[in-house]
C-alpha cells in the first residue's frame, strides 16, 4: 500500500505538489489524470523514489525517497536512448537487477523472447533502438520495463506516440501484469482509455489531488469536469462505457 500524508514536492522555489494525501493499493491499476502542469509526472517521480520531497510517502511503512529496496520498473514519457544498441540487447537491459549487469540467463532469455513476442518487436530485434519510430521506441520502453519482472510499474504516458491498434495492444499487456499481483501506476491523456483500463483514478489540478476513487465513479464526478475547466463531457455507450469528448473552442 502506497499512502501519502501532506506530501509537497518543492522545484526551483515553485511548489509542484501541494500538501497532497492519497492512498494506493497494491495489485490495482491506478491511473494519474488532469491537464498539463497538475503534477502528474512529479508525482509519479516521488514513487520512484528519485525525488526528496516534504511530508511523508511510503510503501509499506517504508519512505519512498533513496528507497531502492523495491522492483519498480519505470517508463518515461522523454527517454534517453543509448546509440549502437539493438532492440533486443536494450530490452534485456530490463533483466541487468535480476541477472546482474553483463550477464544472461536462459530464462532471462525466455523471458526477453515472450516479450518481444508481446510487443510485436520480434521483427525488429537486430533493429537498433536509435532508428526506430516513435511507437516502436515506446514499445521497447514497455518491453524493457516487462522484462524487469518488476513489483511496480510506473507509466508517463505509455501511450502517447502509439496508433490506436498499438494503444489497445499495449495497455492489454500492461493489464496482464495485475494477474502477477503488480502494482501499476499510470498517467494518461485519454481518459477514455484511462477510465477503461484503470482500476482508480486519481484526479490532479495544480499540485493538488482533487478526488481518488474506482473510476466507474470518478469519471462521472463534477471534480473531473472542475479539472478541465469544465470544457470536457462525459457520454455513457449503450454498452455502459464512458467516453470523455472534450468541447471545441467557440469562436466570436
Amino acid at each position: 500500500m502506497i499512502i501519502a500524508k501532506d506530501l509537497s514536492l518543492i522545484k526551483d522555489d515553485r511548489t509542484i505538489l501541494d500538501s497532497i494525501s492519497f492512498a494506493i493499493a497494491d495489485g490495482r491499476w491506478t491511473c494519474l489524470v488532469g491537464p498539463n502542469g497538475a503534477g502528474k509526472t512529479s508525482l509519479l517521480r516521488a514513487i520512484l523514489g528519485n525525488a526528496p520531497y516534504e511530508g511523508s510517502l511510503a510503501i509499506d511503512g517504508i519512505q519512498r525517497f533513496g528507497d531502492q529496496k523495491i522492483n519498480v520498473a519505470y517508463v518515461p514519457q522523454i527517454p534517453t536512448i543509448p546509440q549502437g544498441m539493438s532492440v533486443w540487447e536494450y530490452v534485456y537491459l530490463g533483466r541487468a537487477k535480476i541477472d546482474g549487469w553483463g550477464r544472461q540467463s536462459s530464462k532471462g532469455q525466455t523471458i526477453v523472447e515472450d516479450i518481444l513476442d508481446q510487443t510485436n518487436l520480434v521483427k525488429l530485434r537486430k533493429q537498433h533502438i536509435s532508428r526506430l519510430s516513435g511507437g516502436e521506441l515506446q514499445r521497447a520502453l514497455i518491453a524493457r520495463a516487462l522484462a524487469q519482472e518488476p513489483e511496480m510499474i510506473l507509466l508517463d504516458e505509455p501511450t502517447s506516440a502509439l496508433d490506436l491498434h498499438h494503444q489497445i495492444s499495449v495497455l492489454d499487456n500492461i493489464e496482464l501484469l495485475k494477474t502477477r499481483g503488480v502494482t501499476i501506476i499510470s498517467t494518461m491523456h485519454d481518459i477514455t482509455l484511462a477510465a477503461m483500463y484503470a482500476d482508480d483514478l486519481v484526479i490532479m489540478q495544480d499540485g493538488q489531488v482533487l478526488l481518488t476513487g474506482a473510476s466507474s465513479e470518478v469519471i462521472h464526478s463534477p471534480e473531473l469536469k472542475r479539472a478541465f475547466e469544465n470544457r470536457i463531457n462525459v457520454f455513457t455507450l449503450d454498452s455502459g462505457r464512458p467516453v470523455v469528448i472534450a468541447e471545441k473552442n467557440q469562436r466570436t
